[in-house]
């Protein structure tokens, strides 16, 4: 018969050890966390379950090339070395889509860069696919690009002019449309682009309390398309959009002011006010195109009842528009001055090393002072100026998407879908030299102090 002291004994001396570790790992956990939250780990060697596997197929997810598009000018040339480019080697996928630059047909200056640049894809990224087409000055531009911004340069309206074209220079059905300072804050997912079939918008009407420019964008486009606007959704790239969006939009105005061309059309807009183009195109497909896009709203200015009160029954705000929390978190940030060192660094380096712990990779460039927490991220689902979603009780919400999302990512990297390695980034800052510039050191970003965002 078995001695009860000696077992009980026993027992305790294999407990007590097993507690203090189970202690320790969880003290590791939750000093990470937000103390009313359930534990939310990024877990390590994610693999696809035959579920997910099926849910991916049932959603009916698009796995078509999307263009990744920006209009492109020399003048810029650092901020997209050094703020564009070195985030996208890290936080878009080669595999979605080609990089399609505008550059400007007229300048010769556009044309060497193009030249050097096509030469450093080919050497140091021959898995990316680029493309450099040119745009031509358009009809009368001697006048028509002293509207809508004269106290501008006349890049600057040129870019306002084009950005109603974007749709002319790709045939993939959908464009990721950045702007030269947009800098890659997380991974691009096939869920941060799409719910099912439907492109993600993201839009608010918050900024309109803040910004006097917001206001002006919403009332251009009143102005532009006859009808309220129903968000500002100048908040974030990439901006999806269908590529056929933009020329049902463009001949939409051309019928409203029954003009020869959109030319007209310009000069009509850019005598009221502003021309604010990503505003109005999303604007059009709000009242005109809404079941192609999957809409995430903001509201701060009235209640919804209230607010609907602007639109016409077939365009007021669903209650399913207006969700918590994102489906998913922004990919990317406005950096602040050009050639900025990004005050956003631990939000990049966050990502980055998240992503790998969740495909089960331990790097030594992920230890110490970049060993960042998940809650570090929280603010990529800000929209705008809007007031931050993640306090009281959505703070585990929005914990849970960016478990998801990474746990998504780290899947990719394991099973070798997605390149991620920090080596792309010292290349391009490497390239840049060649073009005269520096980039600014990727530092730890403000450990402890807010992230902020422009």
């Amino acid at each position: 018969m078995l001695n009860a002291p000696r077992v009980k004994k026993r027992f305790m001396l294999i407990f007590l050890p097993l507690l203090a570790i189970y202690i320790l790992v969880m003290i590791n956990v939750w000093k990470n966390q937000d103390p009313f939250c359930p534990v939310i780990m990024v877990h390590q060697r994610f693999n696809t379950s035959t579920k997910v596997r099926r849910h991916r197929l049932t959603d009916g997810v698009v796995e078509a090339p999307v263009t990744l598009f920006m209009r492109m000018t020399g003048l810029h040339i650092k901020r997209f070395y050094c703020d564009f480019l070195r985030t996208a080697v890290l936080f878009w996928p080669a595999s979605y889509g080609k990089l399609v630059l505008v550059f400007d047909q007229e300048s010769s200056l556009d044309h060497k860069l193009a030249k050097i640049l096509e030469r450093q894809f080919d050497q140091f990224f021959p898995y990316r696919k680029l493309e450099i087409l040119y745009e031509p000055l358009p009809m009368n531009y001697k006048t028509l690009l002293k509207l809508p911004w004269p106290k501008r340069d006349t890049g600057y309206n040129r870019q306002i002019w084009s950005s109603f074209f974007n749709d002319l220079y790709t045939n993939d059905t959908v464009i990721a449309w950045v702007d030269s300072d947009t800098a890659f804050s997380t991974s691009v997912t096939r869920n941060s682009m799409y719910n099912g079939t439907r492109l993600r918008v993201i839009g608010t009407d918050c900024t309109l309390l803040h910004t006097y420019f917001a206001r002006r964008c919403a009332q251009s486009v009143e102005v532009s398309i006859g009808l309220p606007a129903v968000a500002d959704f100048m908040l974030h790239f990439p901006i999806y959009i269908y590529r056929d969006t933009y020329a049902n939009c463009r001949e939409y105005l051309i019928r409203r002011y029954k003009a020869r061309n959109f030319e007209e059309v310009y000069r009509n807009i850019s005598a009221y006010d502003l021309i604010c183009p990503v505003t109005t195109i999303l604007n059009y497909a709000w009242h005109f195109e809404r079941n192609r896009y999957d809409w995430s709203l903001k509201i701060c200015t009235a209640p919804l009842d209230e607010y609907n009160k602007r639109f016409q029954p077939n365009a007021t705000i669903r209650p399913y528009d207006i969700q918590p929390v994102m489906a998913a978190p922004q990919s990317s940030v406005h950096t602040g001055d050009p050639g900025s060192a990004f005050d956003s660094a631990q939000l990049i380096l966050a990502s980055y090393c998240l992503s790998h712990k969740a495909a089960g990779h331990h790097l030594a460039f992920c230890t110490g002072k970049r060993d960042l927490p998940l809650s570090n991220n929280l603010i990529l689902f800000k929209y705008a100026r809007a007031p931050l979603p993640c306090n009281g009780d959505l703070t585990c919400k929005c914990l849970e998407v960016l478990q998801r999302h990474h746990n998504l990512v780290g899947s990719e990297i394991f099973e070798n879908k997605r390149r991620m390695e920090w080596s792309d980034v010292e290349i391009v800052q490497k390239l840049v030299k060649e073009i005269g510039a520096t980039c600014p050191v990727i530092g730890n970003g403000r450990p402890g102090g807010e992230i902020p965002i422009v």
